[in-house]
């Protein structure tokens, strides 16, 4: 596997687990702002 494989691939893991982080926090923020949405 070459380097911008390698590139490539770290980026998309970064992408995502950034994504999964962001979308805890706004899910728990949801929750705390309006505890009777559910």
């Amino acid at each position: 596997m070459n380097i911008i494989t390698y590139a490539a691939f770290s980026y998309l893991i970064t992408a995502a687990i950034s994504f999964a982080v962001i979308g805890v926090i706004v899910g728990i923020s949801k929750l705390l702002s309006s505890p009777n949405a559910s």
